[in-house]
C-alpha cells in the first residue's frame, strides 16, 4: 500500500492512498454517505429571484428534504451534479418546467410554452442555480458535494 508523508496532505491523496488509519475519519469528513446517495429536494414559496442560494438559511426554510442525513439545522450541502430539475412556481410566462443544468458562463434560457426544456446555471462553488427569469418554486434531485472539499488539507485526527 502506497504511503503518503509531508505536512501538506489533502484528504483526497489520503483516499487515493487508502491508509487504514486514516480512512474511516476522512470518510466521516467528507460524509460519504450523503456523497453517494442521491438528494431530492422540493422548493415552495420562494422570494422571487433569478438566482437561487440553496445552502441559506431561508432556503432550508422553503425545502422540503428526501434523501440525506443531516442535523435539522444544517443546511444544504453544494451540488456536485444534477440529476433533474423542474421549476413548478413562477411569475413569468412560460418558466415552469423542466431545466438542464450549464456552467456558470452558461446561457439561462426559458423552456417555450412548456414544450421544450429551459437552462438554468450552477455557480462554479455548487451553491446556486440561476435561472433566465423569477422562480418560487422549484423540485431538484442532485448529488451533494463532500461536506469538506477534498482539496483540503488533512489535520490528522479531525
Amino acid at each position: 500500500m502506497p504511503s503518503i508523508t509531508g505536512r501538506d496532505i489533502t484528504l483526497q491523496q489520503i483516499l487515493n492512498a487508502c491508509n487504514l488509519n486514516q480512512l474511516a475519519t476522512v470518510l466521516k469528513k467528507v460524509k460519504l454517505g450523503n456523497v453517494l446517495s442521491p438528494v431530492k429536494v422540493s422548493f415552495a414559496a420562494l422570494s422571487a429571484a433569478t438566482t437561487i442560494d440553496i445552502t441559506t438559511a431561508a432556503s432550508l426554510a422553503a425545502a422540503t428534504i428526501s434523501g440525506l442525513e443531516r442535523e435539522t439545522s444544517d443546511l444544504l450541502p453544494a451540488i456536485l451534479v444534477v440529476k433533474t430539475l423542474r421549476v413548478t412556481a413562477s411569475g413569468t410566462a412560460n418558466s415552469v418546467g423542466s431545466y438542464v443544468v450549464s456552467d456558470a458562463a452558461g446561457t439561462a434560457l426559458t423552456p417555450t410554452a412548456g414544450a421544450n426544456v429551459g437552462i438554468a446555471l450552477l455557480s462554479d462553488d455548487g451553491k446556486s442555480l440561476t435561472f433566465p427569469s423569477t422562480v418560487t418554486g422549484f423540485v431538484i434531485e442532485f448529488v451533494p458535494r463532500s461536506e469538506n472539499p477534498l482539496s483540503g488539507l488533512w489535520v490528522s485526527g479531525v
